[in-house]
Order: structure tokens, then sequence, then C-alpha cells
């Protein structure tokens, strides 16, 4: 895996980082279908890379903007397209959105950021890399934000399956901001490589803390002993 970020700024590639805070990530999961889609919580924001009819292909009631209605979107992908079509599960329209994506020309890794999230509040973002075509590789990417780092999301390039999605959870900082950069690393033939930074689908939901669930179900308690009395 290669580590060239501070190169990559010093020539102007990539555009300021933003703050960062600190992201507890899942275990990446197969894509398999429409649940796939987090529903949790409610919907901030989403991102179609490269697909302006996004809209009209919602998924699991999610409907995905080709043009970003995240706060202040900002990515250092090099370019994106359709060319990751292939995908076979029972949803034509996740299979459509899932087609299309941004990646990087080369093995340097590259970063997503938005904003306009609300300090102290926890947020959801969930983040699809599929890449079904036989290109002879074995691709993954380790995601990470403030100091952490996701396990391997697999998209294997390989002919093998057809990509992954993984759900990480964070507390927003002051800023409101959010980075994550996105590690990739390859196996050519079973010799390591650097791999291409991928992105097909990306959603950011808000989601209620632990305390705040316990005080509604303590509200609906309250309310069912009312009614009983009555």
């Amino acid at each position: 895996m290669k580590k060239i970020l501070l190169a990559a700024a010093a020539s102007g590639l990539l555009a300021p980082l933003l703050p960062a805070a600190t992201i507890t990530w899942q275990t990446p999961s197969a894509i398999t279908g429409a649940s796939d889609v987090s529903t949790q919580g409610t919907y901030v924001g989403s991102w179609a890379p490269n697909h302006a009819d996004a809209p009209n292909f919602p998924v699991n009631g999610v409907s995905f903007q080709g043009f970003s209605d995240l706060p202040g979107l900002n990515n250092t992908l090099d370019d994106g397209g359709g060319y990751f079509g292939g995908q076979n599960t029972a949803d034509s329209n996740y299979n459509t959105l899932l087609s299309y994506g941004r990646y990087v020309y080369s093995d340097e890794s590259r970063s997503v950021s938005w904003g306009g999230m609300t300090a102290g509040q926890s947020y959801l973002v969930q983040i699809w890399i599929s890449d079904p075509r036989n290109i002879g590789q074995t691709r993954w990417a380790n995601l990470s934000g403030d100091g952490d780092v996701s396990p391997n999301v697999y998209y294997p390039a390989d002919g093998t399956g057809v990509g992954s999605y993984i759900i990480g959870t964070f507390v927003a900082d002051a800023s409101g901001n959010q980075t994550i950069t996105i590690d990739p690393s390859s196996l050519v033939e079973g010799v390591p490589g650097g791999g291409s930074a991928q992105i097909n689908l990306m959603q950011v939901r808000l989601i209620p803390e632990p305390a705040s669930l316990g005080l509604a179900g303590l509200g609906m308690m309250s309310c069912l002993l009312r009614r009983r009395r009555h």
C-alpha cells in the first residue's frame, strides 16, 4: 500500500483535507441485494458518482444523488463513469447504480470529504466499492478517518464477486466536517500491487444515540401507563 497524500498535496493534486472524526468501522459485507442499503436513522445525504440520473433508481427507499446533496462534498478521485457493470442482484436499480463509480488512474491514496454536520451528533456513513470485471487482479481498500483503519473492503476485479460495502459510525467533531481516506491494494497473479482507489455509492445518515433511544422508550411506556389509568 502506498501512502503518498503529502506528495500529492504538494503537487496540487489534492484539495486541502477537512478535519476528521474517528470512525468505528463494522466488518465489510458482500453486496447481495437492496436490503444492503441502510435505512437506520434519518437520511442526511448521498453520492452516486458520475450518475446524473441516480435519483430515478431508488433502492430500499433511498434516492441516491448523482449531484451530491452532502454539504461541501469534495473528492480527489481522478475520473468516473459507468465502467463497472456486471452486478447480478435481484434489484435492477441497485445494479444500475453500482455500475457507475469514480476511481483513480494510479495506486495513490485519495479522499472524500463533506461538512455541515452538527457537533456531538452521531452519524452513519455507508460506502460501496464494486468491480465485477475480470481484469486479473484481486483488489481491496482500507478506509480511514482520524487514526482509525477499516478492515479490508474487497472489490475483486478478478471475476469472483461483485464487491463489498462497509458501514462506519462516528460522532461529529466541532468542525462538523469529515474526511475519509481510501488506501488501495491489490494482488496481480499473486504479486502485491497498488490497486486503484474507488467509490461506487455513498450515503450518510443521522443516527440516534443510545441514550436518546432509552428516553424515547421511557416516553412510550409513560404514555401507555397513562392510557391504562384512564
